[in-house]
């Protein structure tokens, strides 16, 4: 698979780069991060440079986990990353501190779910996403792009030391369904 730039009214998507390795290393050292992520921890410079030289390329090469840089506009600072995992469309991202909270990562999530439902992983007719219980700033991005929180029987998500911990998860089709938006009381309480 070929990389391929979404864009939005206020951001581009496009291929996270050996330069984005500093940005990289610094929002992934965030303890937010040690506690709901499977990054590594702690997180150094060689991390990002293996995430990004290695990782990165060969993900979209196979078609296994398209991931995107965020930014502002082409050219622009990496702000966070995202990516949908092929083998089940899990959504996945993560924001640099400073980017937070003015919906940003919603517009990501949106751009991403839509071009993978509508053809860009042939097949994909769901996408999927977890977050380990309380992370409550992912599931807000969830509930604002539409997934449907669902309660599976065995909810877990993995850990980076072969563990597992309790998960909310969601799923989101093309068309969102009626229920998804109330689908979320009992995590984030009701907004009208």
């Amino acid at each position: 698979m070929r990389p391929v730039a979404l864009r939005t009214p206020r951001l581009v998507l496009d291929l996270p780069a050996p330069a984005d390795a500093d940005l990289v290393t610094r929002y992934c050292q965030d303890p937010l991060f040690e506690r709901c992520l499977t990054t590594p921890w702690p997180y150094s410079r060689a991390d990002a440079e293996a995430f990004l030289t290695t990782h990165v390329p060969h993900s979209w090469a196979s078609g296994i986990e398209p991931t995107w840089a965020i930014r502002r506009h082409r050219g622009g600072i990496l702000l966070g990353v995202i990516s949908v995992r092929e083998a089940q469309h899990e959504l996945g991202y993560w924001m640099g501190a400073e980017h937070r909270g003015i919906g940003l990562m919603s517009e990501a999530a949106r751009a991403v779910a839509e071009w993978t439902l509508g053809g860009g992983i042939q097949g994909a007719s769901t996408v999927f996403w977890r977050a380990v219980v309380g992370n409550v700033a992912s599931a807000r991005v969830a509930r604002a792009v539409g997934f449907r929180r669902i309660e599976p029987d065995d909810a877990i998500v993995p850990t980076r030391d072969g563990g597992t911990l309790p998960a909310w998860y969601a799923v989101r089709e093309a068309t969102i369904d009626p229920r998804a938006h109330a689908s979320w009381g009992d995590v984030l309480g009701v907004i009208r």
